[in-house]
């Protein structure tokens, strides 16, 4: 009842089916044709059999034209009494409310016809009381899956599914495809995650033909690496979020995976390292930004050019604007534009299916949707007169050159380029520090809290996650382009001098 209450509290909902709601109203039925026949066997004298002909007879007629119009609230109380009752949050009007209310109406106009047989003397007999959830041991681990990645309402990466089926093939290969759900318990769960910490990295690219097992058992023969107890607790946090999905579709009774995790000894801070200003100024005086071959294969060799494309930009939108890789990587020409005089850049996901897997726009959070002007520094080393001019050449793409990897992302190619010790980290000096790609966004958030503004200012030039769902939750609300003008023109790096990229002084391209 508590964890009910929480999830209304948190605006949560259940998302109750066609058949979830039919088998609501057999209970519903059920339970009150049995109090109708539990008066007839206690006895109806004159007064009782007139009242019960009277209500029957206005359900029937009243209940019909309701049915018939698909007046709803007629149920309101009915369907407020049976999901408390049921431990569902499911919020007045919507959609599954009035699945609920409609199957209510239908089963409310079948009492009425029913009790009006008995008045006649018909044996109507009571149908036994339907459980409020289905029998769990019906649901086997394969069902259980094959429901879960079937859900028209859930929004999988293809990077995500690859992350769930460890934990998939870990189920069916330690218990079965077959085995009832709701036979695995928490020693279960406890099971996987003991193999799971002892998994070698790449596991499955490295052992084809092994099962987990005995690929856990061969790191231990060999003494390999394992996988960072981040990893483990992310697969841990996928198989609790697949019972959780099978509770609230009713597909079993409780989570026997939540709140499964091990230590991870490396602290918070640790994992979550920015680029010191040393490195910041290996970064932006390496060849490639004083002058390369190319920047292709020749990116790290000194040379003549300094070539302004994804490999150049990338860093430098994500420094000075907190873009995260995947969202600079996908930028279209049209996500720049003028608000209230403003240059900025919008961050968003295209519409799905408009665009192929390279082109499709993804952005990692709700909060992650959102604009941010464009920083002083980036107009003085040429970055609007780079947009015009991709724009001038009809490209779609703001960086067209950059390709997507197998799973469809443009960011995959360009971080593994990135952060490589044997590719442009390494070639500065700096890979293997604890730091990647993502420390300039984490560069970005100590320099906003540097300049001290709000809160929810911080939260929309960077599009991070609001801890409430409230009014004040959606980013941007009240802050104007101007307004967050102003105090991005405040964001700085102390001791990191890029004037030698600035437009009129930089390289050719």
């Amino acid at each position: 009842e508590i964890q009910a209450a929480l999830r209304r509290l948190r605006g949560e909902e259940d998302v109750v089916s066609e058949a979830e709601a039919q088998r609501l109203a057999t209970l519903w039925l059920s339970r009150r044709l049995e109090e109708d026949e539990e008066e007839r066997r206690l006895g109806l004298d004159d007064t009782g059999f007139r009242k019960a002909q009277e209500i029957a007879e206005i359900l029937d007629i009243g209940g019909g034209h309701a049915l018939a119009t698909g007046d709803t609230a007629l149920m309101d109380d009915e369907v407020e009494e049976l999901v408390r009752e049921q431990l569902l949050s499911v919020p007045e009007a919507s959609a599954s409310w009035k699945r609920i209310a409609f199957a209510l109406l239908k089963a409310q106009k079948r009492y009425a016809e029913l009790t009006l047989r008995r008045q006649q003397g018909d044996v109507i007999e009571t149908p036994a009381p339907l459980a409020a959830r289905p029998d769990a041991g019906g649901v086997t681990v394969q069902q259980l899956i094959d429901d879960y990645m079937a859900d028209p309402s859930r929004n999988r990466t293809p990077s995500t599914e690859k992350t769930y089926n460890t934990i998939f093939r870990a189920l069916k290969e330690l218990f079965g495809a077959d085995t009832p759900v709701s036979s695995i318990h928490r020693r279960n769960c406890e099971r996987i995650r003991d193999i799971l910490v002892r998994l070698p990295k790449n596991a499955t690219l490295r052992f084809r033909g092994l099962t987990l097992e005995q690929t856990a058992d061969l790191a231990d023969r060999e003494s390999l690496e394992r996988i960072k107890p981040a990893t483990v607790n992310a697969y841990l946090g996928n198989l609790s979020s697949l019972f959780k999905w099978g509770i609230r579709n009713w597909r079993v009774e409780r989570n026997p995976a939540e709140g499964l995790l091990v230590n991870n000894p490396v602290a918070d801070i640790d994992q979550r390292s920015p680029f010191s200003l040393d490195q910041l100024k290996a970064i932006f005086n390496a060849p490639l930004y004083v002058g390369c071959v190319d920047d292709d294969s020749g990116y790290a060799k000194p040379g003549p050019n300094v070539i302004r494309r994804g490999r150049f930009w990338v860093p430098l939108l994500s420094l000075w604007t907190g873009m995260r890789l995947g969202e600079c990587c996908q930028l279209h020409t049209e996500d720049i534009a003028e608000v209230e005089g403003v240059p900025c850049i919008f961050i968003s996901p295209s519409a799905e299916g408009r665009d192929d897997d390279a082109d499709r726009k993804r952005v990692k959070t709700a909060a992650g949707r959102r604009f941010v002007p464009v920083h002083p520094e980036l107009e003085k080393i040429g970055f609007l007169s780079f947009v015009a001019e991709a724009r001038r050449k009809g490209e779609k793409r703001l960086f067209p050159e950059l390709e997507a990897d197998k799973q469809g992302y443009l960011s995959g190619n360009f971080g593994k380029w990135f952060n490589d010790k044997r590719r442009f980290l390494g070639k500065v000096g700096i890979a293997g520090s604890g730091v990647s790609f993502h420390s300039f966004r984490h560069n970005y958030r100590d320099a906003l809290r540097q300049i001290d503004i709000s809160l929810q200012k911080v939260r929309a030039l960077g599009g991070w996650r609001r801890d409430s769902d409230g009014e004040e939750a959606r980013y941007g609300k009240g802050l104007t382009a101007a307004v967050l003008y102003e105090d991005i023109k405040k964001v700085s790096y102390g001791g990191l001098d890029l004037s030698h990229l600035y437009a009129s002084t930089g390289g050719s391209d």
